[in-house]
């Protein structure tokens, strides 16, 4: 299973470390990137700070692989906090935060709390990385993982 750790700095710019690799990286939109006081700020608030495991993104009801396919989003891996329920969703002072994702910057360039690679070839290159990793079961949960984010 694949370490990696994140810092929310306050820059514009912080990185996912994996291993002895570091990826230039953002989460949060606008004026809250990076910035930790403003993790638990719905839709606009970087990731909160916690233990993550990264699994396979799940495509959503019927049409969703062909909407991932078509978007990319295929490619990206979902972030379950390791909290009292592994699942899509953590606690922030009280406020439900959820959706977060590692993927690649889009055409937008944003982020709503996910941590987003700054340079789409660093992705793919961290993907691989990923995908090489033996999958590790999630006690109590159906999910297997290929690693870990410790955001700080």
């Amino acid at each position: 299973m694949l370490e990696c750790t994140f810092e929310l700095n306050g820059k514009a710019m912080s990185a996912l470390r994996c291993g002895a690799l570091a990826f230039p990286a953002f989460s949060g939109l606008a004026t809250h990137v990076n910035r930790p006081e403003f993790m638990c700020t719905l839709d606009s608030g970087p990731i909160p700070r916690g233990t993550y495991f990264i699994i396979d993104r799940q495509s959503g009801r019927l049409l969703g692989p062909i909407r991932d396919a078509w978007s990319g989003k295929g490619d990206w891996f979902a972030l379950y906090a390791i909290d009292r329920k592994i699942d899509d969703y953590t606690y922030c002072n009280a406020v439900k935060r959820g959706n977060f994702r590692l993927h690649p910057k889009g055409d937008l360039g944003i982020s709503k709390g996910c941590i987003t690679i700054d340079n789409p070839m660093d992705f793919h290159r961290l993907r691989g990385l990923l995908k090489g990793q033996k999958l590790s079961p999630i006690p109590g949960t159906k999910h297997l993982a290929y690693g870990k984010v410790v955001v700080k």
